[in-house]
């Protein structure tokens, strides 16, 4: 009788440790996800092979024979491996993050920072429009693709008095920073969504402070250009149609008279572009690796 609670208490503690590291594998893998944004079909198959984990653990389990020492060895032979990986993921993964956003950086690279400290809102959690519907509305609400920024220059008067295409600059309500590999062009209906967007974020803040608009327009010279640094840039880009801008989160330009807390003013441009979104006037996407909510209207 003694034997058996003993046996039944080792095996409890057995699958307390098992279930405590296959915890741990899933918080690694989430964080994993979180910081380098993988497709979620790596991450099913990695789910899948802590399931198949799961059920090794369990049979190896069913062969334990009497004696601590024998428990102890089964426990390090099925522990240790995916606790110093789930460990490692935890460790290495910032830094491969770090390095990602240094070489996935969007054009408008104006020194290095970090993300403001913070929960991600559950406005941010929302903003997950993929590339082909925002794609859809670009192609829909825009132009076609220019070639050079001469072609933009060429073309922008006539376009101008067509009402097909503006000049957004710096304003009371929010800035343009200089541009490395974009334009500040865009299509009459991306300039009223920008002036609705600064409008409730002043509204919210009750200040004066301003977003920052960090990539516009994007032409097809420009994108050869970007790809030496940014092997994701394409054609296919929804910024080369006009329609689409980058808005930083964690860069904004302060209302001395007013300073608000920066995860406030991150807050309040979340919420303000979460009821422009639902409203249907955009669709908009995190960027962890640029840092920006990536806005299309539609």
């Amino acid at each position: 009788m003694a034997e058996e609670i003993k046996r039944i208490v080792f095996k409890g503690i057995y699958y307390s440790v098992t279930l405590a590291v296959i915890v741990l594998c899933v918080f690694a893998l989430r964080y994993a996800h979180t910081m380098l944004e993988l497709s979620w079909y790596y991450w099913l198959l990695l789910y899948l092979l802590i399931a198949v984990y799961l059920a090794f653990a369990v049979l190896f389990t069913k062969k334990l024979r009497r004696g601590f020492h024998i428990f102890l060895a089964h426990t390090l032979l099925l522990q240790i491996v995916p606790t110093i990986a789930a460990i490692l993921t935890f460790t290495i993964t910032p830094n491969l993050s770090n390095r990602a956003s240094t070489f996935f950086e969007d054009e408008e690279v104006f020194g290095p920072y970090k993300p403001i400290a913070g929960k991600v809102s559950t406005y941010e959690r929302k903003f997950n429009d993929m590339q082909e519907k925002q794609k859809r509305a670009a192609i829909a609400n825009g132009l076609a693709p220019f070639k050079s920024r001469a072609d933009i220059e060429q073309q922008y008067k006539k376009l101008r008095r067509e009402k097909k295409l503006v000049k957004i600059e710096s304003n009371s309500k929010y800035v343009v920073r200089p541009l490395t590999y974009s334009s500040p062009y865009v299509v009459p209906k991306v300039e009223r969504l920008l002036e609705d967007i600064a409008d409730s974020f002043q509204k919210k803040t009750q200040s004066r402070a301003r977003f920052m608009v960090t990539s516009v327009l994007r032409t097809e010279e420009d994108v050869k250009k970007l790809r030496r640094t940014n092997g994701n840039a394409s054609t296919a880009s929804c910024h080369c149609n006009a329609t689409t801008i980058d808005i930083s989160y964690v860069r904004f330009d302060q209302d001395e008279s007013r300073p608000r807390d920066e995860y406030q003013l991150r807050l309040a441009l979340a919420q303000t572009l979460h009821e422009l979104r639902k409203e249907g006037r955009c669709y908009v996407r995190r960027e962890r690796k640029q840092y920006c909510y990536h806005i299309t209207v539609r």
